[in-house]
């Protein structure tokens, strides 16, 4: 890797947040370039490529969404960072839509902005583009597979004596004295560096897709899975485990059969797993995908429709697909106790699927009051900080005393 800073550059009609973004940048050791004007700010992008990008979002010539669909255009790998003191709704929409765009956009700064809150950002969103090779994927994959850490499901719908069922064998959790029954947990694959530092699954996964990795390392994160289900189940602790299907796994008809055999070599029950698929993975082909799924379930493994509301199903896909949850997308979650939209559409969503006969499962949980509110609307399940955050298994046995 080069020593050589790192670049950022800053697009905003205020020069006393372009001096601000400038000053923070060279105090975490990034060279910057600022930009008043469009003009001025392609003609920067020329001559530089930079590694963050700063984009106000209301100027007066030009605004956010322009600077985004030109960067768009010109394919740019750059990480983003959207600038604003507007309607927070309409800021968040314009990071869905430099998303959809396909941009790196890896947050949001709210106007005014101290220079110790750029600094803190313009460090986090830079080090999500460091690079890693597919080559070095490679090797990790064959060598022994990425880390498997796992975050906790809990039960949080209202149910009598918790406590009773806890100590009748049930594992719980304790949070800020209330107790919860975990019933399994979800499989988040991490790749860890030799320094201690992670490399986002947002780059990773995308990299082992494209570099026809994903198989083997969904493989490779089933039999670590499959594994300490087993090891659980002989000490007499059955959980669930829910584990991500990627969409390009959807092509190999053997998947069903070999994830049966996997999961029988360990004496681990098909209906203690639930794969875990996106909106858009049943778009593409759903006759095709619809086969699958029905062959999954046929075979008793469970079906959970992840961040359900993000996507573009049509419910008559969500009629006709054999899933058995749904998991209420964490952005809906997070926002619900201050947007009256978002706590609206959570409440739809539990009762949708509740009426189709599926479970639901609430992403994202980080306090005592989502978690009430979620309760109280009939919500089956909790997955957040809040309970736990994603532990490798050996500590995570030790928080739930499985051991």
């Amino acid at each position: 890797m080069s020593n050589s800073p790192k670049k950022l550059v800053v697009i905003d009609d205020d020069d006393l947040i372009t001096e601000l973004v400038i000053e923070a940048a060279q105090q975490v050791g990034f060279m910057g370039a600022a930009a008043n004007d469009f003009e001025t700010f392609k003609e920067i992008l020329g001559r530089i490529q930079p590694d963050l990008i700063l984009i106000d979002l209301v100027m007066p010539q030009v605004d956010g969404i322009q600077v985004l669909r030109y960067l768009a255009s010109q394919n740019c790998t750059s990480n983003i960072l959207l600038m604003s003191g507007f309607d927070p709704k309409v800021v968040q929409t314009a990071q869905r839509l430099g998303l959809s765009l396909g941009l790196n956009v890896e947050g949001i700064l709210s106007k005014p902005v101290s220079i110790s809150v750029l600094k803190a950002e313009i460090k986090r969103a830079a080090s999500t583009g460091d690079v890693v090779s597919e080559d070095d994927l490679r090797d990790v994959v064959a060598a022994r597979g990425v880390d498997v850490h796992m975050q906790p499901k809990v039960r949080i719908s209202p149910t009598p004596q918790v406590g009773d069922r806890i100590a009748n064998g049930q594992i719980g959790v304790q949070v800020e004295e209330i107790q919860y029954e975990v019933v399994g947990f979800e499989a988040l694959a991490r790749w860890k560096l030799a320094d201690g530092s992670f490399v986002p699954p947002s780059i990773f996964i995308p990299m082992a897709e494209e570099n026809d990795l994903i198989q083997n390392l969904t493989f490779s994160v089933y039999r670590s899975v499959v594994q300490v289900l087993g090891e659980w189940n002989r000490r007499g602790h059955r959980l669930n485990a829910s584990i991500n299907i990627s969409p390009r796994l959807m092509g190999n008809l053997d998947l069903p059969d070999i994830l049966v055999d996997e999961a029988a070599a360990q004496d681990v029950s098909t209906d203690q797993i639930i794969l875990e698929l996106t909106e858009s993975a049943t778009m593409a082909d759903a006759a095709h995908i619809m086969e699958v799924l029905t062959r999954f379930r046929l075979k008793g493994f469970g079906l959970s429709l992840d961040d359900f509301g993000t996507g573009y199903s049509s419910l008559i896909q969500l009629y006709r697909m054999p899933f058995t949850e749904l998991k209420v997308d964490r952005s809906f979650v997070s926002e619900m106790e201050s947007s009256e939209e978002a706590f609206t559409i959570v409440r739809s969503i539990i009762s949708l699927g509740h009426n189709l006969g599926m479970e639901i499962c609430a992403e994202g949980v980080e306090d005592l009051s989502t978690s009430h509110a979620l309760s109280a609307l009939g919500c089956d399940f909790g997955q957040g900080y809040y309970y736990s955050r994603p532990q490798p298994s050996e500590e995570l046995e030790k928080t739930l005393n499985l051991v």
